[in-house]
């Protein structure tokens, strides 16, 4: 997998809105919202590879019904020239056909006549709350023969990511990694979204031990997570790809902000039409 950025936005709301503005092409993830499904994922992928975005479709396989369904929608990301999948076993509480994991539906993702270019599967440096460490290796292991690279859930704390890479390294794991991190969200807006959806230990820590003000003090928690981090990309024994950031919709505030880091010139809001004007936006 070549090495490369990418933005993760939500299906709904201002982030395709954000994503017509951006004329430099960029690539983009599209979530699997709990509530619209991966059909609602796929159609919007569509739209965002229309625009001249690379676009990784993000499937949940609880929400996928059977085989015909799993058919239907690789169909269209192959008509859509849509040819790259993040595939999780996703949050559902009921399954929605017959699979309850990723790594009951990967091997036929994998297989299957119109697969994607390339396949992409989640890593957990803070762990999962349901899942005990064992396993995750266990099943990371097992799911990395069918996988081209892994992105990591986002985490705020370098330490735990090191750690993880080095460890997946010293088990034989080699596939590239995707560190997932915040990208440039207000930090009230990022804890609203963060307790939400859950990230593990390090946000627990910040809410338990240090409080809010640790993460609402001054300085970005985007800008920490990356400068610690960023060195660690030259490193060719971790073999980290990039970053993968999450926007929660706030892509083109998170690209300038990726350009200004990069230390690239030229102004990514003044890609965007001055006339822009962002529309209320949904998480639902």
């Amino acid at each position: 997998m070549a090495k490369g950025d990418r933005f993760e936005i939500l299906p709904v709301g201002r982030g395709e809105h954000e994503a017509e503005q951006v004329r430099t092409p960029l690539h983009l993830t599209v979530t699997c919202s709990p509530k619209h499904g991966p059909d609602h994922t796929v159609e919007a992928a569509k739209r965002l590879s229309a625009l001249g975005h690379a676009v990784t479709v993000h499937i949940a396989a609880r929400m996928v019904r059977d085989p015909e369904h799993l058919d239907a929608l690789l169909a269209e990301m192959a008509e859509a020239g849509v040819d790259d999948m993040f595939l999780i076993g996703g949050d559902a509480a009921h399954p929605a056909g017959l699979y309850t994991g990723a790594g009951e539906l990967l091997p036929l993702v994998a297989e299957h006549p119109q697969r994607p270019r390339t396949i992409g599967i989640a890593g957990y440096p803070e762990g999962h709350p349901l899942i005990s460490d064992e396993n995750l290796d266990r099943v990371l292991m097992e799911k990395s023969r069918y996988a081209d690279y892994m992105t990591t859930q986002m985490c705020f704390d370098p330490d735990a990511v090191r750690a993880w890479v080095t460890h997946q390294r010293e088990r034989g794991i080699e596939l590239p990694v995707l560190i997932g991190m915040a990208g440039k969200v207000s930090r009230t807006r990022l804890l609203e979204l963060s307790v939400r959806i859950g990230v593990g230990p390090s946000l627990k820590f910040v809410r338990k031990q240090r409080g809010l003000r640790s993460l609402l003090a001054r300085g970005s928690t985007a800008d920490k997570l990356y400068e610690a981090l960023a060195q660690a990309l030259d490193d060719p024994k971790l073999n980290i790809a990039g970053f993968h950031y999450f926007t929660f919709n706030h892509l083109i505030d998170t690209w300038q902000w990726q350009l200004e880091k990069q230390g690239r010139t030229g102004r990514a809001k003044e890609s965007a039409t001055s006339n822009y004007v962002n529309p209320e936006e949904s998480t639902a």
